[in-house]
């Protein structure tokens, strides 16, 4: 094999974005899963996430936007349909503090967003249990990505354009060798001029070994798979992604996904329990969880659900701010670092990916990454 340009480790979606970004480029790139594409060990499997522009965060409302148009060039790209239109419903109390900040935000986006009142909502969502004190933003363009068929079409993407694709190969060392990087993994030495590390859970790891101490932790969420009581309500054009925070202090935000032949899709975001060791298998999906979530459920859509279908399980990995890590290391440009979380990670990785291209072929990128750097979080050793 030539000398390696870049060298991606972790195949989940903002590894396998990178890859497609500097591949369609004509970058010389592999790319480095220890497990299988799409395995469930991870952030990046599964049947579906949501992508909407409103957030309490105004830097990740113009990182969705963007992300949205990275989307549509790769659906153009690999002929595939990835975007599917569902409108996204947040609501919640009217002092919710993320609802406040997302409406403080809203002009700061060039996307159509309406802010829907109590009799609005009514009219236009039976399915929804609702207050006088209620209140709700609705996007019309968000929502859904099939998560898994995302993953694999950019994987196949980057293939298409020449990048190298090994699976089943852990890496266990990343150490920077002059101007370039060398990479040991499973007894096999990797030499490369820069090396993306994109391993989600997996991150502290690598980090370690680099003298970057970042505070990460990891949680396993559940998410659980109903059978609607309403089945044409249920559907596409009836039920957007509902994201509910809820009328209560201590109020997990519930996500609700509209059935697409698998059931409603519903989880209590953020409500995990902690990971010690990533690589431990993950565990048996918790029935007390289930009822938890159906709980939730019942306050946001009563009567709408039947019995749980099935339940699964994903990993969250967070920064001490909850914000992503977008940046090159501190000592060593030619390594970078991108732990995108797994709240709406999945939905920017496509315009990730081409940030850390940029940065891996021009050492600097055109969009604004200042509240990303690693220097609001690390530690040297």
């Amino acid at each position: 094999m030539p000398a390696l340009e870049v060298l991606v480790v972790g195949g989940g979606v903002i590894g396998a974005a990178t890859a497609y970004a500097l591949a369609r480029r004509g970058r010389r790139v592999l790319l480095l899963e220890q497990f299988t594409i799409g395995h469930a060990r991870g952030s990046s499997h599964g049947l579906s996430r949501s992508i909407s522009s409103v957030h309490s965060r105004l830097h990740h409302m113009r990182l969705v936007a963007a992300a949205r148009q990275a989307w549509r060039r790769l659906e153009d790209d690999s002929g595939q349909r990835l975007l599917i239109k569902t409108g996204v419903l947040d609501i919640g109390h009217a002092d919710s503090p993320a609802i406040q900040a997302s409406i403080a935000h809203l002009g700061a986006v060039d996307e159509e967003v309406e802010i829907l009142g109590l009799y609005e909502l009514r009219a236009r969502f039976p399915q929804l249990a609702l207050t006088d004190k209620t209140i709700a933003i609705y996007q019309p363009e968000g929502g859904i990505l099939p998560a898994s068929r995302c993953v694999a079409t950019l994987v196949e993407q980057a293939r298409r354009y020449g990048a190298k694709v090994a699976v089943g190969v852990r890496v266990s060392r990343i150490k920077p060798e002059g101007s370039g990087v060398r990479v040991d993994a499973d007894g096999t030495v990797y030499w490369a001029q820069r090396a993306v590390i994109a391993a989600g859970s997996y991150s502290s790891v690598l980090l370690q070994h680099l003298d970057v101490a970042v505070d990460l932790s990891t949680t396993c969420e559940q998410v659980a798979f109903f059978s609607p009581r309403h089945r044409v309500l249920s559907k596409l054009g009836y039920l957007p992604v509902v994201r509910d925070y809820g009328h209560h202090p201590g109020d997990h935000l519930l996500v609700c996904y509209p059935d697409l032949g698998e059931g409603i899709k519903v989880e209590r975001h953020g409500a995990g329990i902690p990971v010690a060791d990533p690589y431990e298998p993950p565990p048996i999906p918790d029935p007390a969880e289930n009822e938890r979530i159906a709980q939730r459920l019942a306050q946001t859509m009563p009567g709408f659900a039947n019995q749980v279908l099935y339940a699964e399980t994903c990993r969250f990995t967070h920064t001490p701010d909850g914000d992503f890590v977008i940046d090159t290391h501190p000592e060593y440009n030619q390594i970078l670092i991108a732990i995108p979380g797994s709240s709406c990670g999945f939905s920017v990785a496509p315009i990730v990916g081409e940030i850390l291209s940029d940065l891996a072929m021009h050492g600097t990128t055109s969009y604004d990454i200042a509240p990303f750097r690693l220097a609001r979080l690390h530690r040297i050793g």
